[in-house]
C-alpha cells in the first residue's frame, strides 16, 4: 500500500469520526447527545491526528480509542452513537501508521587508497652495471 492510499484511507476515516462526534455532540436535534466535556477531548484529538506525524498519530489514535472505551464503559455514549463513534475509532485503528524510529544519517568516509608509484627506491632492487672498466664485478675490461 502506497502512502497516500493510507494516507487517503486514514483522513476518510479522520473525517467519519469527526462527523460523528461532532453529531453526537450536538444535541439541538433532540436526538441522541453526548456531554460536552465528553466530546471536546475526542474532537482535539481527532483534530491533532490529522495534522501530526505517523509516530504521534499512532499515540493518539491509541489514546483516541483508550477514552472512547473510557466513555462506552461509563454509559456516557448513548447507544444510536455509540455504533457510529466506535466504527470510526476502530478504522482508525486499522489504518494506525507504523511507528519507526528514526535512523540518523550517517557519514561516509572516504575511503583512501594509496598505489604504489614505480620508481626508485619502492622495493625493485636493480643491480647495477658497471661496465666502466674498474674491476669492481669482475665484469668490464679493465685490469689484467
Amino acid at each position: 500500500m502506497t502512502g497516500n492510499s493510507q494516507w487517503r484511507r486514514t483522513r476518510t476515516a479522520l473525517q467519519s469520526l469527526a462527523v460523528a462526534v461532532l453529531l453526537a455532540g450536538c444535541g439541538g436535534s433532540g436526538g441522541p447527545h453526548m456531554a460536552r466535556d465528553d466530546v471536546a477531548p475526542l474532537i482535539r484529538l481527532a483534530d491533532r491526528i490529522s495534522r501530526e506525524g505517523p509516530c504521534a498519530q499512532a499515540r493518539d489514535i491509541r489514546a483516541l480509542s483508550a477514552r472512547r472505551v473510557d466513555l462506552v464503559n461509563a454509559h456516557r455514549i448513548p447507544r444510536a452513537l455509540a455504533e457510529p463513534l466506535s466504527s470510526g475509532v476502530n478504522a482508525l485503528v486499522a489504518e494506525m501508521p507504523p511507528c519507526l524510529p528514526a535512523v540518523p544519517p550517517t557519514t561516509v568516509q572516504p575511503t583512501v587508497t594509496t598505489v604504489p608509484e614505480h620508481g626508485h627506491g619502492h622495493g625493485h632492487k636493480h643491480k647495477k652495471h658497471n661496465d666502466h672498466g674498474d674491476g669492481g664485478d669482475g665484469g668490464g675490461g679493465g685490469g689484467d
